[in-house]
Parts: C-alpha cells; structure tokens; sequence
C-alpha cells in the first residue's frame, strides 16, 4: 500500500509550476477528445436547440450585427399563445455566445465548426477554473482527479463542442463561482471586480444562474460579518440589474420569447417515479456519471468535507434544487444537466479519493483500492458507451436536402420546410421561413411570402404540393417546390 500513499504525497507536494504544468496536460487532452467529429453538421443530438443558436450567428452576418435584436430562421410562433413571428426575433438568453463567435465569421466565413470551437475554447477554460475551486476545497490531488473527470467525461466532452450557450454558461458560471468566493474571503478590490463581471455575463447567458449563486450565501454566512452582508447584497443586485434590463428589453416583443413556463412542470413530473427515474437512473447513473460513478459520487457525497467546510455540498444540493424546480425541462433535456457536471465531477473525485485512501471499518484497504480501479475507468465506459450515439447524424436526409436547396433557391427565398417543427431541417436550406405549417399553404404563401417548399418524406400532403406546383428536384430522400408557380389555380 506504500505505493499509492508515496503517489499521493508527491501528487500534494506539487509546485505551482508543475501544477500547471500537469493542468496543461489534462486540458491538453481534454482538447483532443473534444475536436472528435467538430466539423460535424449540424443534424446530431439536440440538433433543433443548435440550429437556433447558431442561425442567430449567421444572420448576423447576413443581416447585419445588432445583439438586442437576434434572428434566427424559423418565422413560426414559439410564446405561450402561439404568434407568428415573421421578424424571427429570438429573444432567449443575451447573445453572449454568438457574439464570441462572430468575428471568427466576419474573418474566416460563415462555417458552424467555428462555433463548436469557442464552446470547446469556453469548455478548456472551466476545466482550468473547477482544478482551482476543487483544489481549494479538497485538496491539489482532488483538484488534478477533478480537471481530468471533466475534461473527459463523454457527457461533458459531448455537449462542450455543440453549437449551444451551455459551455459558455458554464465557463462564466463557474468563473462567479471561483471570483466570488474569492473576494468574500479577501474582501479585495479585484476579486470583487472579476467576481461581478463573471456574475453578469452569467446570469445574462442563463437566469438559473442563481443555482450557482445560491452556495455563495455559506461562506457570506461563515464570515458573519454585517458590513460584508450589506456589500454582498448590494453587489449582487447590481449584477443582476443588466438580466432585469434584458428582461424588459424582450418583454417588448412577446412573438419571440418561446413558452417557458412549462419547464417548471408542464406535465406534472416533479417527485413522481418517473421524475426520480428520469433524474437518477438516466441521467446520473447512465449518461453522465454511469452507475459505477454515481456510487463514486455518493461516496464522495457523504464523506465528511475537508475542514468542516461545507461549500460543496451546497453546491451539489443548490444543482439537485436547479433540478426538482425545473422538473419537467431538466426531463426532456438532458442538455440542461450540464449544470450538474462541475459539482459532480467534483465528488465524483472525492469519492475516489476516498476508496484509494481506504477505509479500515468498510473494508480491508486493498479491497477498496481494487473497488475504485474497477469503478473509475468503468464510469467512463460506461458513459461512453450511451453518448457515442450523440455524435450521429439522425438523418442524413435533411443535411443533403438542405444543401441542395440552398444551391438552386434564390437567396431571398422563403421556405417551408416541415419537420414536426424542428428547425434542424429549415436551418439546412440556409434560408428563413417556417419549421411547420402553422396555417393553410396558401395562407403562409400569400400573407407570409412563402416561395418554396422542401419535405424529406412524401406523404400525402408532399403528394399533394407536387400535383398543384412546380417540382424542382425530386429525389429518392427529399423534394423541392416552387411555390410561385402553381399548375392550375389554387
């Protein structure tokens, strides 16, 4: 057993350049495992929610950059009460991500790898920030086991190179995290600016935010001071101001704000079997931590913290709170989890700190050493094995349809391209227009300036477009019609 307590002892008495070093090796390979298929379309999982990001980039460029009025392509209505939103406003988070991505467009040309890049850049930066939180609370060993768990969970590794804000999110989220504490421990100047920079970008990327936010009130709460309450509140309401701004910026336009509420819980999930099932069983024990990591996890969970210090655990029940309050969303998306993995990767590690080192009233030492060897590579298989399903392209079809389209429709072309409203197929032709046919064809064409009409299936109403119009492709995989040119009178 000497061998593993000679590695750990050399692992803590690291110097800071070797730290980095050693931190630039595992983002090193972090990096590697995130270029796997980056110049991949856009036609993978969660394929519609990365359409619309990334059309907002590209009309920047061909209409004109203006971040508070971002436009994606898809003019169908997305409120509460659907409205049909032929400005295409898409009035989510801030556009912090595309604006990070737009001067690679202005300089290279319009190419979604481009976008995969800066996440993978933003996701290489919060490797950097979780080593620093992990290694203040746990220990420079945790630190190095945390940076390397999520540099190359797959989950993780998955959703830091998709055209999505969350790896941004994260990155700033975490950068909050990081400052904040820092400036309510040294009450510096610095800290304090870093931190509230940090904390608006974030809370401007996503308003759950706040779930990152929440663990901050421990260590306010252990410094007991209140002169320090008083600048901790006002520093945070000064934060938020910009979010509370934005709010009522797009409140002004209601056809571009897609429903939310129903993230909360729409259909009733919350702390029903299913939820529980959904959360735990999928999510935790088989996408991103596997069934071996999620012992790791609860190992690491229940182990009595560093110093008494309880920061993480907050942290890890301000996440599952994010969770249990958006029920329904954190159900259906399991993008949103990404919340989930900083915290996670974090216990994840102190669990297998924990069995490394050994515990003489579980088990014999060797035992669990054996134990965590099994348990550690196995959670990323594990995750492996149900993520590489992620990185394909669900159909094909619509990649090829699109291209060709955008070759032979003329560029002020309007398209109807239905996909059970998913705007993955409509963003392929490069074109605006509508994700389904929200009112009668001749209505979209008449009132909305619908052109054309793109369908990878031929059912019956494919069937009939191409009886009452102009067909100008007709493939084995797709059709395309031109709606200006009916064959009889409609």
């Amino acid at each position: 057993m000497k061998i593993f307590k000679v590695f750990v002892s050399k692992a803590c008495d690291l110097t800071i350049l070797n730290q980095y070093f050693w931190l630039l090796i595992i983002i090193f390979f972090g990096l590697l495992v995130r270029l796997y298929r980056i110049d991949s379309p856009i036609a993978d999982w969660h394929s519609w929610r990365q359409a619309d990001t990334a059309a907002v980039t590209r009309n920047f460029i061909k209409e004109g950059f203006n971040p508070f009025f971002p436009k994606y392509d898809d003019m169908s209505g997305v409120a509460e009460n659907p409205i049909i939103n032929p400005a295409r406003f898409r009035f989510v988070e801030f556009p912090v991500y595309n604006i990070a991505v737009y001067p690679l467009y202005v300089f290279f040309g319009i190419n979604e790898v481009y976008h995969r890049l800066v996440s993978v850049i933003f996701s290489l930066g919060s490797i950097a920030l979780i080593f620093f939180i992990a290694k203040k609370y746990a220990g420079i060993f945790a630190g190095f086991v945390t940076a390397f768990t999520f540099a190359l969970l797959p989950f993780n590794v998955f959703f830091s190179r998709t055209t999505l804000p969350e790896a941004t999110f994260v990155f700033f989220a975490l950068g909050m995290i990081y400052f904040m504490d820092k400036w309510i421990e040294s009450n510096r100047n610095l800290h304090a600016v870093l931190g509230f920079i940090f904390s608006v970008i974030a809370f401007l990327i996503k308003p759950w935010a706040i779930f990152f936010f929440l663990p901050l009130l421990y260590p306010v709460f252990k410094r007991g001071e209140k002169r320090f309450w008083i600048k901790f509140i006002l520093l945070t309401a000064i934060a938020l101001l910009p979010f509370a701004l934005w709010r009522l910026w797009i409140f002004q336009q209601p056809q571009g704000i897609p429903a939310a509420n129903w993230l909360l819980n729409g259909d009733g999930i919350r702390f029903r079997p299913a939820f529980w099932w959904w959360i735990i069983s999928e999510r935790m024990g088989r996408e991103i931590l596997g069934a071996t990591g999620l012992v790791l996890f609860l190992v690491g969970f229940i182990s009595r913290p560093k110093n008494g210090n309880y920061f993480l655990h907050f942290w890890a029940l301000s996440s599952l709170l994010f969770m249990a309050v958006f029920a329904t969303g954190n159900v259906r998306h399991n993008y949103y989890q990404i919340l989930f993995v900083p915290v996670a990767s974090i216990f994840f590690s102190l669990g297998f700190i924990r069995l490394l080192k050994g515990n003489a009233a579980f088990l014999p030492r060797i035992w669990t050493i054996l134990l965590v060897l099994l348990l550690f590579p196995l959670s990323f298989y594990f995750g492996y094995k149900v993520v590489k399903e992620f990185y394909k392209v669900n159909n094909p079809a619509i990649v090829e349809a699109g291209k060709r389209a955008d070759q032979i429709l003329p560029k002020r072309a309007v398209v109807l391209a239905p996909y059970n409203g998913d705007t993955a197929f409509l963003y392929q032709t490069n074109r605006p227009g509508f994700a389904a046919e929200m009112l009668p064809l001749v209505e979209l064409v008449t009132d909305y300036g619908v052109t054309s009409y793109v369908s990878t299936v031929k059912d019956d109403r494919t069937k009939w477009v191409m009886e009452h119009f102009e067909v100008l492709e007709d493939t084995e995989d797709f059709v395309i019609a031109d709606l200006t040119k009916p064959k009889i009178p409609l």
